[in-house]
């Protein structure tokens, strides 16, 4: 019993201090622009509420000590081996990662990405029709190209694939599927 509750207080003591950090995605090909605004009214003080930027296919988004490119996403009805639930289907989204770190980051599929549909549903990567997992180790300046799997309604509709570089989830970069 001791041993889950410092478990559980590790856990909350790491939750409690990633959410002290915010990762802001930064768009690599443009300047970011301005996303809030205020005006004061004597002593009223207005501030517009942020929206995330949304980024599209082939942009290329810097989060933390990484780049990534969504390249492309495809939907499979699976293998002889895998396949998924009846009236789903896998979205396959493939994309690249680039270390711009002098040190070697770890990629994990199962901790960093997600896809959401316009429902507001969302759905944890999978084990599914890939051609390369996006998991691993990248080195300093290396880059690793993947796809990650998600098993979805053959009717989602709205997909945004969603990159937390951290564990924690201070910070996003969402791409538009367009499905």
């Amino acid at each position: 019993m001791k041993k889950i509750i410092l478990v559980l207080l590790a856990m909350l003591l790491l939750i409690t201090i990633a959410g002290c950090t915010e990762t802001i995605p930064e768009k690599q090909t443009t300047t970011p622009t301005n996303q809030s605004s205020e005006t004061k009214t004597g002593n009223q003080t207005k501030q517009e509420a942020k929206k995330p930027e949304i980024f599209k296919i082939g942009d290329t988004v810097k989060m933390d000590k990484l780049n990534i490119t969504v390249n492309g996403v495809r939907y499979s009805n699976g293998s002889d081996f895998l396949k998924p639930e009846d009236g789903k289907v896998y979205a396959i989204v493939d994309a690249t990662i680039e270390n711009i770190d002098s040190k070697a980051q770890t990629v994990s599929s199962m901790l960093m990405f997600k896809l959401a549909d316009s429902d507001g549903y969302n759905y944890n990567s999978t084990i599914g029709d890939t051609k390369a997992q996006l998991d691993g180790e990248v080195g300093a300046g290396r880059k690793m190209r993947g796809e990650v799997a998600f098993e979805i309604p053959k009717d989602a509709k709205g997909l945004e694939f969603i990159f937390e570089p951290n564990a924690f989830g201070t910070g996003q970069a969402i791409f538009k599927l367009d499905k």
